[in-house]
């Protein structure tokens, strides 16, 4: 049996300011484009079932634009494959309460697609000789009343599961949303399906976190590939059962999303701060246009902030689709929570993504993408302030 294993798909996810001739935002429509390549290229793969592992949505109550594109997407891809296509919730998607009613049910008058996002489920498929079971996000807390074991009967057993594993990733997650890898069984299993972790991770070899399709996550940098992150291609798994083998499929025609790196400023005049800055930017091949680009200027002094060119800078950013350019003060001047592994401070930025990014309770309305983007702004424009900028 041959499996397509999508997950963190994030429609309506958006940042930044610039937006189409239509008025939607271009991050938002990047990420549309994304799932509907990706969908092409299931199709063209013609699998045997098809898995979207949690957060197809980035938010509990999408728009009206991205409800409708969504289903007709879904739609027309039904019309195209014979897979059945079982989504569960993600906790981007799903609210905490059952009875609060949940987006993804609209999708269950789709034919052959199945819908789980509260509690833990067998979802049987006769004439493949299959069964998927679902451990959506908040079924999580209570997986210890689950046999999270496959059933005797169907050839052919898959796991889906959107949550924290221990031991791959630093979670935000309470500890009663975080699994040992035992707890799983993995042996037992055809094969794995988990979501939640935006960077695509071999758990066991037949046992995969497929990783977001787009860049979409707190904290893009961590997964763009840069001089600090860790560089994560996005796309989905096609898994052969009969085989044991997983084969990568990269979301094609992304938009180019670099770390340029950091510039110690310490010992540099303004001009040579501006030389370093447009030596990184040089090496972006074809220019800044249509792209998403950050330089990190680390260690910059009080004296430089009159003699920097700050016309060029909003000139560089006015060419890109975004270009952060993060100007962080000396270390003496630069306030810090925590500590690194090596005993240095951890820049707020840092902190406050790791914070809002794992707020359970955002209010309503408000997009976790943004609030995280917006504090980040606040906090470059106080540590400006506190040098002097």
């Amino acid at each position: 049996m041959r499996i397509a294993h999508l997950a963190d798909v994030h429609l309506g996810y958006r940042a930044y300011t610039r937006t189409t001739s239509a008025g939607l935002n271009r991050r938002e429509v990047d990420v549309f484009k994304a799932f509907q390549s990706v969908l092409q290229r299931v199709i063209d793969l013609n699998p045997d079932i098809v898995i979207i592992a949690g957060d197809l949505f980035h938010s509990v109550r999408p728009s009206n634009y991205t409800i409708n594109n969504a289903y007709r997407l879904l739609r027309d891809f039904r019309n195209q494959t014979p897979a059945p296509l079982v989504i569960i919730g993600g906790n981007h998607d799903t609210p905490k309460s059952v009875d609060t009613g949940c987006i993804l049910d609209l999708f269950d008058s789709i034919p052959n697609v199945f819908i789980r996002h509260h509690g833990y489920h067998a979802v049987a498929f006769p004439e493949l000789d299959c069964a998927v079971y679902c451990l959506p996000y908040f079924a999580l807390e209570d997986r210890a009343q689950y046999l999270l074991r496959p059933e005797a009967g169907p050839s052919t057993n898959i796991l889906t599961v959107h949550g924290t594993v221990q031991g791959v990733v630093r979670s935000r997650d309470s500890e009663a949303l975080q699994a040992h890898p035992s707890e799983f069984h993995f042996e037992e299993w055809n094969y794995a399906a988990f979501g939640h972790y935006h960077i695509r991770c071999e758990l066991e070899p037949n046992a995969y976190y497929a990783g977001s399709i787009e860049y979409t996550s707190t904290n893009i940098w961590e997964e763009c590939p840069g001089a600090r992150g860790r560089p994560s291609p996005k796309g989905f798994v096609l898994y052969d059962t009969d085989a044991g083998k997983a084969d990568f499929f990269e979301t094609p025609d992304l938009r180019y999303v670099r770390d340029l790196g950091v510039l110690n400023a310490e010992s540099l005049s303004a001009a040579e701060v501006m030389e370093g800055i447009d030596a990184r930017l040089a090496s972006v091949p074809g220019g800044l246009n249509e792209k998403i680009l950050r330089i990190v200027v680390e260690a910059f002094p009080r004296a430089l902030q009159k003699e920097l060119d700050w016309q060029r800078l909003r000139s560089l950013k006015n060419d890109a689709l975004h270009l952060d350019v993060v100007f962080r003060p000396q270390p003496e001047t630069h306030r810090a929570l925590g500590r690194t592994p090596g005993g240095g401070a951890r820049p707020l930025e840092l902190e406050w993504e790791d914070y809002a990014g794992g707020m359970e309770d955002v209010p309503r309305g408000i997009e976790r993408s943004r609030l995280v983007e917006l504090g980040n702004t606040f906090l470059r424009q106080a540590a400006e302030a506190e040098v002097g900028l």
